[in-house]
């Protein structure tokens, strides 16, 4: 099932909320952003929603043309490498970049179910075409070991959870833009096994994404079942194995 974050000005939340609704019928997970609120983590939750997200949806008027919070989602999604797309329905100025992105002009139709059958045939053909492409670019899952997910976070945000291990299902949020993971207790995560080295990784948040790099470890790190030897973007779901008895996986939460 895919993840469509829906890019908006508050002005527009009606126009956001019908879009999420028929969304949903074709079997899409809208997320919505939350508007700001005081004391609470919203950045945080937005930039793993985008970083989790298989495409972005901005609803183009004049007032998400010059939000600033509009912008930068969007931005945000293409520096990711997300598909991003745009419902117009008024004149606004926009910047140059999102010119080029797809684009559906809700004002060239009179009936505006036409316009929805119209934008969903376009929007299914994109996303299964996207989707066929990171089948291509993965590696084989064939030999990964079965993972049980029962156990999974559930606060908004990055995480590291252990598999198999001396603490299975051990759940450690990501809230620093380094994280440590070694065998010394100095280490943010600290894991006491004897096929973790004493510093084994490193992982560095970059935009909204943590790229995972081993720091020179003596049995080596894999993610799904190949070995890292240059700097890892991550990706949700990922499967990172420690030697040949830890198992971890790097999950995001975001809020629907």
């Amino acid at each position: 099932m895919s993840k469509v974050y829906l890019s908006y000005a508050p002005e527009d939340s009606q126009r956001a909320e019908e879009l999420r609704r028929i969304l949903m019928a074709r079997g899409y997970r809208p997320w919505i952003d939350p508007q700001p609120i005081e004391g609470a983590r919203w950045h945080y939750e937005m930039d793993a929603a985008i970083g989790a997200a298989d495409a972005l949806i901005v609803l183009l008027t004049a007032a998400a043309a010059t939000s600033p919070h509009v912008t930068y989602e969007w931005a945000l999604a293409l520096g990711a490498g997300r598909p991003v797309f745009a419902i117009i329905y008024e004149e606004a100025p926009e910047h140059p970049r999102l010119t080029a992105v797809t684009r559906y002009d809700a004002r060239a139709f009179s009936d505006e179910n036409h316009f929805w059958d119209h934008f969903l045939s376009g929007f299914n053909q994109c996303m299964r075409r996207a989707a066929a492409e990171r089948q291509s670019r993965a590696c084989s899952f064939d030999e990964l070991p079965e993972i049980d997910k029962s156990a999974m976070p559930t606060e908004p945000g990055y995480w590291i959870v252990m598999r198999r291990g001396p603490h299975q299902n051990q759940m450690n949020q990501l809230e620093r833009a380094v994280v440590a993971i070694g065998r010394d207790r100095a280490n943010d995560i600290a894991i006491r096994d004897g096929q973790v080295s004493r510093y084994h990784l490193r992982l560095t948040l970059q935009d909204q994404d943590y790229q995972l790099e081993d720091l020179g470890s003596t049995n080596g790190t894999r993610v799904n079942g190949l070995r890292v030897s240059t700097s890892t973007r991550l990706n949700d779901g990922d499967i990172i194995a420690l030697g040949d008895s830890i198992l971890l996986t790097y999950d995001l939460v975001y809020q629907e």
